[in-house]
């Protein structure tokens, strides 16, 4: 997991459409405060009455924040994660299918997307779409190579160009096979990075 602390109070409070005065108010510590767990800034009793407001789990993030937490591993049908090591720190990409059709969308490229490659060939699945959650060199360090060997576009929030992206808002949809995309702002490490919200 890439998130920090600080990434899922950002996303969950982005998620609960809560501005920071709503959030303080609720939580009952000030707006400061709020932007500073936003930054980063660990405070365990400001962190339990946020995470109480954002229906999340208080302990976990604590220990998220405290660097003692991990989450379990899942399988998901339809879903493969790739880590690769990018400098001091490992980075993910996601491949993401239908378990009932051929087409998959890429999300972000890591430092090397060869494994992510190697895996749709191995399914037998056709990328039809690269879709960033930000432009941190990190998460698109391989777009080139990506792109050029799936042919698929490439998009990414507005607020973060990327050369070779479209550049699309908050609430654009897509399908690809039987999945379906819709796009939502984030708030964390990046200022204007994309969520998707992916069903099918």
């Amino acid at each position: 997991m890439e998130d920090g602390f600080a990434d899922v109070i950002g996303k969950a409070q982005r998620g609960l459409r809560l501005s920071d005065t709503e959030l303080a108010e609720k939580a009952r510590v000030s707006s400061q405060k709020i932007r500073q767990l936003r930054e980063g800034e660990f405070d365990e009793m400001a962190l339990t009455r946020v995470a109480g407001v954002l229906n999340l789990a208080n302990r976990p993030l604590c220990e998220l924040a405290a660097g003692e937490w991990r989450p379990k591993p899942i399988k998901l049908e339809g879903l493969a994660q790739f880590s690769t090591p990018y400098h001091d720190m490992k980075v993910n990409a996601y491949l993401l299918w239908h378990p009932d059709g051929p087409e998959a969308v890429a999300f972000d490229t890591g430092a090397d997307c060869s494994a992510l490659l190697a895996q749709a060939t191995k399914r037998k699945l056709a990328i039809k779409m690269i879709l960033l959650t930000h432009a941190h060199v990190d998460h698109v360090a391989d777009l080139a190579r990506l792109r050029e060997k799936t042919g698929a576009p490439v998009y990414i929030s507005a607020r973060e160009p990327v050369e070779g992206a479209e550049l699309i808002e908050e609430g654009r949809t897509f399908t690809v096979g039987r999945l379906n995309i819709e796009t939502r702002l984030t708030w964390g490490h990046s200022l204007g990075g994309m969520t998707y919200v992916v069903r099918g």
